[in-house]
């Protein structure tokens, strides 16, 4: 049942939007260095040349299974060869994007591959969302 929920937000609700704003985000950076950033409600980093935050909200929303999936190839190595995921809607979701933004900088190789630097942030970056978000849930029961 679950699969199939999930194909159903990916044709109603992904492809709809990928359709829309087909190649409008960024394929060439202005900065010589740009910074990244943490999403908290896509659980992924980005950049801050790829135009996500610029973007339409809905597109935002339906690149959120990508950016989360772009992000444990970044932190995780082998990530692909160690989970079966090819039927998963992030994996899916990914392939998706790049048929409909194959230019899009946020897909340059560097962006979507290991790397053990970039992964070590990642994994400290999520483990302080972790605890910030068990503060403000603890904080929401304890006052009730």
């Amino acid at each position: 049942m679950r699969k199939t929920a999930e194909r159903i937000i990916q044709e109603l609700f992904i492809r709809r939007a990928f359709r829309k704003y087909k190649d409008s985000l960024p394929t060439k950076s202005d900065s010589e260095n740009p910074k990244f950033d943490y999403h908290v409600l896509a659980d992924a980093i980005i950049w801050e040349d790829e135009g996500i935050e610029k973007c339409n909200p809905k597109l935002e929303n339906a690149l959120r299974y990508a950016l989360n999936y772009r992000t444990n190839l970044i932190a995780n190595k082998g990530f692909e060869a160690k989970n079966d995921n090819s039927e998963k809607i992030g994996k899916r979701t990914f392939k998706l994007a790049k048929n409909y933004f194959p230019n899009w900088i946020g897909f340059n190789e560097n962006r979507c591959t290991y790397n053990s630097e970039l992964s070590d942030r990642i994994k400290r970056i999520r483990k302080v969302s972790e605890w910030k978000i068990d503060k403000v849930m603890n904080y929401e029961e304890n006052a009730e």
